[in-house]
Formats: C-alpha cells, structure tokens, sequence
C-alpha cells in the first residue's frame, strides 16, 4: 500500500478515533476515496444478539462515509478494555503483525486510512506493537496529541521513535481533549515543528464528536 495514512497517538485517550474521522472527512472533501480500517479494538460492547459493538469502528464507517461493512473496517474486535495484545492472550487468539497488516488492505484505487490503537509503542498484536504494523504497512505517519500537560515531551519523544523506524511522519495533530485545554502547546509544539517542516494542525474540544475539517491537511 502507498495511497494512505497511518494514524497513531503519543498514548491512549488522546482523541486518535476522533482526529482519524476529521482526517477522512478532510480527505473526502477534495475528492478521495478513503477507505477507514482499524484492524483490532478491545472495549467493544457485548449486544443482544451476541454481537459486539466498536464505537471508534462506527465512527469512522461515518465520518469516511464508507459503505464497507464494519466487520471489513474492525475485523478484529474484543470485550475487555485492555491492550489488544492482551485481549488476544486472554481469548487464546494469535494474530500477528503480518496478520493484521493483511486486514488494512484496501481495494485499488482506495486510500487507507489506518488507525493504530493506543501509543506507537503500545502492544497491538500477538508478536508486536504498533510500531511493527506501521513499518509492515510503510506508509506516511499521522500522530495525535493530547493537549495537556506534558505533551510537548510526549510529542518529541514520539516523532524521534517514528523516525527512528525509518517512517515518513506527514504531520501532527493537536487535539483539544478537554475544555479550555491551554492553545499555548500547539503553538510551542508548532515552533519545534517548523524546523523539521512538519505541519502541525490544531482540533478544538468538540463534546459532540462531530467531524471537522483540517484545511491545511494535504496528501
């Protein structure tokens, strides 16, 4: 795969799900095709009828306006509210990375848009993290920050791990996880950016969850 992003956070709970809808919505509004995968989840609800629910699955099925089938889009998904790798081991289930590298490709002519789960060094499959599905996949690196205290050090210790796995990082994203969050870190952050001429956006708190646009997001 060439055509698409791979999307990853500098920790869990930083609004990764929400930052991968305003990607896609982004995306759509210049005329791409995008095709949203997130090939494992843990936290998924049990229903009724024996099925499980992926809240970040739905919303990105939503904001990319994909008519794949959820099941094509979170083939992968678990009850527990724990790392994937360890959903896995508690459900006697092995998926490599390989294995789920398989489950983010996209018919031609599609763009991917691939969300990773948690941190780029969180453990994701059976034999890795992260970081080892990004590399199978190789493609451009998108990462999300929580903006909150600290992230700054967050952010540059991720971007140095995304380099040092040799990946091409396409941009950050600054994404307001809570009211009134302090607009002075995108601004910091974009000042250390700018002499690695990475682009940096900002996503203000949306309590809503409503997809925005990234103007200056580009392919």
């Amino acid at each position: 795969m060439k055509a698409g992003f791979f999307v990853t956070g500098t920790d869990t709970d930083v609004g990764k799900t929400y930052a991968s809808g305003c990607i896609g919505h982004t995306l759509i509004q210049q005329g791409i095709d995008v095709s949203p995968r997130k090939p494992i989840a843990s936290g998924c609800i049990p229903q009724a009828d024996n099925s499980l629910y992926c809240e970040d699955a739905v919303f990105l099925k939503q904001a990319c306006e994909s008519e794949e089938p959820i099941e094509r889009i979170c083939p992968n998904q678990f009850i527990p509210p724990i790392s994937p790798q360890r959903a896995l081991q508690q459900a006697g289930i092995t998926l490599t990375s390989k294995d789920l590298a398989k489950a983010c490709e996209v018919d031609p002519g599609k763009f991917a848009l691939v969300e990773g789960a948690g941190g780029f060094y969180s453990p994701l499959s059976s034999d890795g993290l992260n970081v080892d599905l990004a590399k199978l996949l190789q493609l451009p690196v998108i990462l999300v920050v929580g903006n909150r205290l600290g992230c700054i050090n967050h952010a540059l210790l991720t971007i140095e791990a995304i380099e040092h796995a040799g990946l091409p990082l396409h941009s950050v994203i600054v994404n307001d996880i809570a009211p009134q969050a302090d607009l002075a870190n995108f601004k910091d952050l974009k000042h250390y950016l700018s002499e690695k001429n990475i682009g940096c956006h900002h996503l203000a708190f949306n309590p809503l969850k409503q997809t925005a646009l990234l103007p200056d997001l580009r392919v």
